[in-house]
């Protein structure tokens, strides 16, 4: 087990400054700037974007608590029994990551492609009669989130999140590593994917998105979530799947206990750590065997 005595403060605080300023261009972006405007024939108005305007079949108040609170329930439990607060650290700034880096994004390319939705149409001419020139008639601001269909924003989220929460939760029971062959710990898992699936899925049949938003917008988000998992935990088929880097001046500390309940504390260079955890291993077990000797 990594013990920690303290997390570096400094590094704490531009960890945290780097995910304000990756929400502040996000909001920016939502407040100032405006999507390409894509010209688009009649006939493509009256037949690609003109599915019918249908509320959403998950609302926004669920999707928020999918995406926030239910990863953070899950870590905070786990800090809760554990009082690891280097672990929890770790995961809370792992998906935050994850989350501030999948909103980039996908802002950034809804603004850049620029493509309807596909019930624009409505958007647009909320009556059904059509303008010269096709000038818009409709709300502004539903006009202007009518022209941010690529990626999907709800999928892109859910899938970021809510994979990133798989992932964090395969490292903690160990479903890819040496511990794994427990079929309840596999479909706890794939539950969150699951959820997500749901979501990403909604967005399509209640005539949101096209399915190529759909589509990217998920693997936009578990690719987020993937690389900003890695770039704080140790590979899910590792010895130490689950486990944080935790690396307090460039140096991790770990405990092991031999065969008669003694504490080992071994110092380690991060390079080290898969010579180190062998080097234990072997020795515990040659204490093993050399008590069951002394007892034959």
């Amino acid at each position: 087990m990594w013990q920690s005595t303290h997390y570096g403060t400094n590094n704490l605080l531009w960890e945290i400054l780097l995910r304000v300023i990756l929400l502040g261009l996000v909001c920016i972006s939502q407040i100032k700037s405006r999507p390409y405007i894509r010209h688009i024939s009649e006939a493509e108005l009256l037949n690609e974007y003109r599915r019918p305007r249908l509320d959403s079949y998950v609302p926004a108040w669920a999707t928020v608590l999918l995406i926030v609170f239910v990863p953070l329930v899950c870590i905070c439990t786990r800090y809760m029994t554990t009082r690891d607060y280097v672990d929890t650290a770790q995961s809370l700034l792992a998906w935050t990551l994850a989350l501030t880096i999948n909103a980039v994004i996908t802002e950034s390319v809804k603004l850049i492609i620029g493509r309807p939705r596909p019930d624009f149409f409505w958007r647009c001419f909320p009556d059904g009669q059509v303008m010269p020139g096709l000038r818009c008639t409709g709300n502004p601001r539903d006009i202007i989130e009518g022209r941010k269909s690529f990626p999907s924003g709800h999928s892109s989220f859910s899938f970021c999140s809510l994979s990133f929460l798989s992932l964090w939760l395969c490292g903690k029971l160990g479903v890819l590593s040496r511990r794994r062959g427990r079929s309840c710990s596999l479909v706890i898992c794939l539950v969150p994917l699951m959820i997500a699936s749901v979501v990403a899925l909604s967005r399509y049949c209640d005539n949101h998105h096209h399915w190529e938003d759909v589509f990217v917008g998920s693997l936009l988000g578990v690719a987020c979530s993937y690389f900003c998992y890695q770039q704080y935990y140790h590979p899910l088929e590792s010895e130490w799947s689950g486990e944080p880097y935790a690396m307090i001046d460039n140096e991790l500390f770990m405990t092991s206990y031999d065969s008669n309940g003694s504490t080992h504390h071994v110092q380690c260079c991060t390079k080290d750590i898969d010579n180190v955890y062998l080097m234990l291993q072997l020795s515990n077990k040659k204490k093993m065997l050399d008590t069951n000797k002394t007892f034959s």
